[in-house]
């Protein structure tokens, strides 16, 4: 992405890299669903991965949950919530909304042969919309540290995280 910043009649060339987050369908969670886990990581081999789960009231994934990964020549592979496993390793309380939040993750992709651990870059990352939507969540920037096929890699990437301070209400 570039592009040209002004801030006070000065104007500034900016580049970086960037991502278009378009949401399709969202509506009401269903009867049993209270929020979701959302990550997209980049990986530095040019392979990217996004996935989500759709928590249930019980802990359990909604079978609509699924993933995505992007080869680094192009190619994609649609992953059913049965290809992928989101175990929290650690949990972080904000201390506003008082919501515990999952803090680090450790994803496993056994048929791709990929384990990756995420760490938030900060821990408080904590969106408070109380005078707007009136809704709390964690949405932050990660790093992403593991193994693709055995050997070591590395990446960046995002999570959005709802339903944690209270069921989602859309």
């Amino acid at each position: 992405t570039n592009g040209t910043l002004t801030i006070d009649g000065e104007s500034f060339d900016v580049n970086g890299i960037s991502w278009m987050d378009h949401e399709f369908g969202s509506g009401d969670l269903g009867a049993d669903q209270v929020g979701w886990d959302w990550f997209s990581i980049q990986l530095e081999d040019n392979s990217e991965l996004m996935l989500y789960r759709m928590r249930l009231k019980d802990g359990s994934s909604d079978l609509a949950s699924s993933g995505t990964i992007v080869f680094s020549d192009g190619r994609s592979h649609h992953m059913e919530v049965t290809e992928f496993q989101i175990e929290s390793t650690g949990t972080w309380t904000s201390h506003e909304s008082k919501a515990t939040y999952p803090a680090t993750w450790q994803l496993k992709f056994p048929s791709l042969g990929i384990v990756l651990d995420v760490v938030p870059l900060l821990a408080d990352q904590e969106l408070r919309t109380s005078r707007s939507s009136r809704v709390s969540y964690w949405e932050g920037a990660v790093a992403v540290t593991g193994t693709k096929q055995g050997k070591p890699i590395k990446g960046q990437g995002y999570v959005e995280l709802t339903g944690y301070a209270e069921r989602l209400k859309m």
